[in-house]
């Protein structure tokens, strides 16, 4: 089950600082962006083998609350602290990858933090009733 939190934002700014225990470490770049939705996400062991779907499920949550919000830009950022059993790095880090792409293909701006590493990160949540939500797919 892919685990996320979405915050719709004012502005993320996440500047990369070390890594993380992974043996998966992913080239890494800041990220500055306006009016977002970053998502945090995590991928557990049973999500292996059902990419696709568990992909398009996926998809289909953040762009529906994409739509509510009237935001287009999309932070995907790993975030294996939503607990659950657990991805294998290599296996979360291409779902990740996969979600990244569905996204891109229906006109999202997506920006995405590397995978295995620690960020130093600000923002600024806004206030409303959908400007935190949670979903399990």
């Amino acid at each position: 089950m892919a685990r996320f939190m979405m915050w719709h934002v004012d502005y993320f700014r996440a500047v990369p600082r070390e890594n993380g225990r992974s043996e998966v470490v992913e080239p890494s770049k800041a990220v500055d962006v306006n009016n977002a939705l970053v998502v945090f996400v995590s991928f557990e062991k049973q999500d292996s083998g059902r990419e696709s779907e568990v992909v398009e499920k996926s998809y289909e949550q953040i762009s529906a609350l994409s739509a509510q919000l009237g935001v287009k830009t999309v932070v995907l950022n790993p975030f294996a602290h939503l607990f659950g059993d657990l991805a294998k790095p290599d296996d979360a880090a291409k779902l990740l990858s996969m979600l990244g792409e569905r996204l891109r293909s229906a006109a999202f701006d997506v920006h995405s933090l590397s995978f295995g590493l620690f960020y130093e990160i600000e923002l600024r949540a806004k206030g409303h009733k959908l400007s935190r939500v949670s979903r399990i797919v």
